[in-house]
């Protein structure tokens, strides 16, 4: 599949509110949250990940948005877009996403090269609105660095939802980031991570252009993400937890 494909031929798939409820936070927001420059709010943990992106955040542009549970969004100088906001569930494209999810779909708007969907309890992927991501030059395919209480994963954007949600990741991408939404019976946990009532954010930073023209398969999109996605985030100032130990 091709990412130059015009908004009209991405496949049409209803995505609704999924976030049935917050589950209990495993413990407070990171020991208090640090505020940091142009409105972003970070916690200590992910302040040391995010290292001199900091820096950047400082001379970034604010984006007008009225996103619910989005507590932040800006385009960084580089034209990466770094958004902070609740992360709710999205199992599309997991043949078991039905037992739990009311709003599962089988498709996912990214598809492989055989015309098959991205398996959101496989793949750790984010769902980005109809028509607001192309404003900033991102397509199906790029890829992002998404911090969460001190951890990091990076993720692909591999689904389209509606224009009035940002926010949305799929099972693997919050187990990635400490939160598994499966029971050992296979049924769907039905909740989303981060809590905007108690300040308490999931942050997302999307590099523009960073997809592949297509992915064969799910063991090349997952490669391609593992490499090329660390790669932008060291380049772009972060650090990694392996090298704060």
């Amino acid at each position: 599949m091709h990412f130059e494909l015009a908004e009209e031929t991405i496949p049409k798939i209803p995505d609704n509110a999924m976030f049935d409820a917050a589950l209990p936070l495993n413990d407070a927001v990171g020991g208090g949250i640090a505020a940091a420059t142009g409105g972003l709010q970070v916690d200590p943990a992910s302040k040391k990940l995010l290292g001199d992106i900091l820096t950047a955040v400082g001379k970034a542009t604010t984006i007008q948005q009225s996103f619910a549970g989005v507590a932040y969004a800006a385009t960084l100088p580089g034209g990466q877009v770094l958004f902070q906001c609740e992360l709710q569930l999205d199992t599309d494209g997991w043949p078991g996403g039905n037992r739990g999810d009311n709003t599962w779909q089988p498709d996912t708007s990214l598809r492989y090269a055989d015309g098959s969907s991205v398996n959101a309890n496989e793949v750790p992927y984010f769902v980005l609105p109809r028509n607001w991501y192309q404003k900033f030059g991102i397509k199906l395919g790029d890829l992002a660095a998404v911090i969460y209480k001190g951890k990091l994963a990076f993720g692909v954007v591999a689904d389209v939802g509606p224009k009035t949600k940002l926010g949305e990741g799929s099972l693997e991408l919050l187990r990635q980031l400490g939160e598994e939404r499966l029971r050992p019976n296979g049924q769907v946990i039905n909740a989303g991570m981060g809590d905007s009532s108690r300040g308490d954010y999931v942050l997302t930073i999307v590099f523009p252009g960073s997809a592949a023209s297509s992915y064969q398969n799910q063991t090349a999109l997952l490669d391609f993400v593992r490499s090329r996605a660390e790669l932008a985030y060291l380049k772009l100032g972060g650090t990694l937890p392996s090298e704060l130990s």
